[in-house]
């Protein structure tokens, strides 16, 4: 037996018991038999060897597997409305600051910057990046919306 350093030498002895009741039970020796000592411990493990005598029913895997199963439809409806308030509230607060503070930069959008950033390879590149992440995507998941 290896001598544990972190073990006070009655714990080492009640171990070393507990690995000699082990011993004798997988060697098919009665609990009752030898030393009164390893009584107890035999008696231990040899309920410990013995399958519990609660069987899961024959339909227990099918029984929490319908628990687990996300109902057949939930009632979303209020979600869709507040995220369709929420939208709107986005478009109107975005139409709001057009209105206020877009006569200062919507003159710097006219056709000589977007034909400039047009012009530009890596505006392309970025194009063609997201265009493929798209169609990789849907190849990916084989139909499943993208």
């Amino acid at each position: 037996m290896n001598h544990d350093p972190r073990l006070s030498p009655l714990e080492e002895y009640e171990w070393s018991l507990q690995e000699r009741a082990l011993a004798d039970q997988r060697a098919g020796l009665d609990p009752t038999d030898g030393d009164a000592s390893l009584g107890t411990y035999r008696l231990m493990a040899q309920l410990l060897a013995q399958p519990s005598a609660d069987q899961l029913p024959a339909d227990f895997a099918r029984r929490v597997a319908r628990q687990v199963q996300p109902s057949a439809r939930l009632d979303t409806r209020l979600e869709r409305r507040l995220l369709a308030l929420l939208v709107a509230a986005m478009a109107v607060g975005g139409l709001a600051v057009v209105a206020l503070y877009g006569g200062a930069w919507l003159p710097a959008l006219d056709q000589g910057v977007l034909g400039a950033l047009l012009a530009k390879p890596w505006a392309w590149v970025l194009v063609a990046c997201l265009g493929l992440s798209r169609i990789s995507r849907h190849w990916l998941y084989h139909g499943e919306p993208a």
